[in-house]
């Protein structure tokens, strides 16, 4: 397993965790200094996320019969007493241990809080990050164990690192299991096949309202009213990326009065051009080839559609959203 990948692995873990009911009441909380999403766990109901950079933009789940609700996201700095309840009432934490060393001292005080609840802990991210050695007190005082997790480095508290058993974080038969369970219940559209023991391809159709991110109030209040991916009134839409690893996507734009093919896309340093776009009567379907999230930065995918696309009389949105990773 790459470290690029070590979020699907850590999604597909932690949601077993929650669907099996293993874990103590409280919400999973994911500690992490970027904007993320684990989409697999949030399937299976409220989570929070805590973080210790500014959130600058808002981001959605919907609710059956019901607008949609902003996703709960706390900035441990604006909001330092709501980020320590949450963690010390966590039902398990994540840590995604960032490059920064001055955040990872935050978040290391934060996971300290939790591990004094007896707060099952989860840290995970690439073995040469320099956050780790603002880790290493909470280890030793937390006696975190190392977790098999390939080229990615993880250390779980003893009853996680338990449950995650000889096979460590990359168990495919748990990956099986939980991803049959969430179809079976309509939870997710997910689908897995098995390429090898620690080598997994993932297709994954997600509602875009799960995606979708607004950087300005107007836009978000749009979003939760009318319950659609909506992009802005100039064709500017954010998207917020299952996992961070390498995938091909497949969109789906709707209400597009022109071609796209000239759309200008980003995602961090990238600048990215469609690998293909084909026009139907529900839209234009534009596929990706993205390239993995750099750590770090925000897993937002940034679309600028031409001008002669956007209508003057509505919005454009996302319709549909498939994401296809492989774990190796």
């Amino acid at each position: 397993m790459t470290a690029t990948v070590v979020d699907v692995w850590v999604d597909l873990f932690a949601a077993s965790l929650v669907r099996g009911g293993t874990l103590r009441g409280g919400l999973p909380v994911v500690l992490t200094d970027t904007l993320r999403l684990l989409p697999l766990l949030d399937s299976q109901g409220p989570m929070a996320w805590i973080h210790t950079s500014p959130v600058v933009y808002q981001d959605h789940v919907p609710v059956a019969q019901g607008q949609p609700t902003t996703r709960l996201r706390v900035d441990a700095a604006a909001d330092p007493a709501e980020a320590a309840r949450l963690m010390r009432r966590a039902s398990v934490c994540l840590v995604a241990v960032p490059p920064d060393r001055g955040r990872a001292a935050q978040m290391a005080a934060l996971a300290a809080q939790a591990l004094q609840s007896r707060v099952a802990l989860l840290l995970f991210a690439a073995p040469d990050v320099p956050g780790w050695a603002a880790f290493e007190t909470l280890i030793r005082q937390g006696a975190l164990q190392p977790v098999e997790a390939g080229a990615a480095r993880v250390l779980a508290s003893a009853q996680l690192a338990g449950s995650l058993g000889e096979a460590g974080l990359h168990d495919a038969e748990r990956a099986v299991r939980l991803t049959e369970q969430l179809t079976r219940a309509r939870q997710a559209d997910i689908l897995l096949q098995r390429l090898g023991d620690r080598h997994l391809r993932l297709r994954l159709r997600i509602d875009p309202l799960r995606l979708i991110a607004a950087g300005a109030e107007t836009l978000a209040h749009h979003i939760a009213h009318e319950g659609r991916a909506l992009f802005n009134s100039r064709g500017l839409g954010s998207l917020l990326l299952p996992w961070g690893a390498p995938s091909a996507a497949r969109l789906l734009l709707r209400n597009v009065r022109a071609r796209i093919d000239g759309s200008e896309i980003a995602l961090g340093p990238h600048t990215l051009a469609p690998t293909a776009v084909d026009y139907t009567e529900h839209g234009a379907f534009l596929r990706l080839a993205l390239p993995a999230v750099q750590p770090g930065r925000d897993a937002l995918l940034h679309l600028s559609l031409p001008r002669e696309a956007v209508p003057g009389d509505g919005f454009c949105d996302i319709g549909a959203a498939e994401f296809t990773v492989e774990t190796a």
